[in-house]
């Protein structure tokens, strides 16, 4: 019973010890004035000697003093504080992959609305700055036209934040139906999720260079060949996922 009860009283000295280290004295002077430390001597009704956190000495005469509290120390760990912002400067580094969804509708008056798919992978240098490219599946909801642009990507995130504006452009050149120059210019937002995966949403302006072919039968029996270039333009709305 002696030998538990002498444990017991080990323990709580332990904890009260450990509990001690994490509290500071807080001496409260009546000028307003504010001394943080240990008390490592006190004269009863006449003075106190205060060792500051930084080593100075501090002598307070007892009719100064206003109040005396305890509060909890706070030891700010500069590593670790330097290591959080490295990591958060290298979160998006490395690789990247983005799959999104829009629809453009066409400004252009040729009837060239159409929904996209496209996937883009590439390299993220940092928090900021990603270099890539992809391809696209376009489809021409009114010409029932399908064309599969193949493009270079750059894109811009303006800050390091959970909610990021950013900007891209696209640029490349289309197969299928559709033949021709391809370009998109987008902006929006980064909803950043858990690691390195975001939502995006993003308005655009997107450009499509088309060379048509017509094919008419003259009376002479003979087919007359004709081309004419057209400038698809159209502005949209864009959904990602970022990975």
């Amino acid at each position: 019973m002696r030998k538990l009860l002498l444990l017991l009283t080990l323990l709580l000295s332990i904890s009260t010890y450990v509990a001690a280290q994490n509290y500071t004295e807080v001496v409260y002077l009546k000028n307003g004035s504010v001394i943080k430390g240990v008390i490592i001597e006190q004269v009863p009704n006449v003075s106190l000697k205060i060792k500051t956190n930084d080593g100075s000495l501090i002598i307070c005469q007892m009719n100064e003093v206003e109040k005396i509290t305890k509060e909890e120390r706070y030891t700010r760990d500069y590593r670790k504080d330097a290591n959080n912002r490295k990591a958060a400067r290298n979160t998006l580094r490395g690789y990247k992959g983005f799959v999104d969804f829009a629809y453009i509708g066409d400004v252009s008056d040729y009837n060239a609305s159409k929904v996209e798919l496209s996937t883009t992978h590439g390299y993220q240098f940092n928090n900021y700055f990603f270099v890539g490219g992809g391809v696209a599946l376009n489809y021409y909801t009114d010409a029932d036209l399908v064309a599969a642009p193949i493009y270079a990507n750059f894109r811009a995130n303006f800050i390091n934040k959970r909610i990021t504006p950013f900007a891209d452009i696209k640029s490349g050149y289309s197969v299928g139906d559709i033949e021709g120059v391809y370009a998109s210019v987008g902006i929006g937002v980064r909803f950043s999720l858990k690691g390195k995966k975001a939502l995006n949403l993003a308005l655009m302006y997107n450009y499509q260079d088309y060379d048509t072919t017509d094919y008419s039968y003259s009376y002479g029996g003979y087919y007359y060949h004709s081309s004419e270039t057209w400038d698809l333009q159209g502005v949209g709305v864009r959904f990602g996922f970022e990975f």
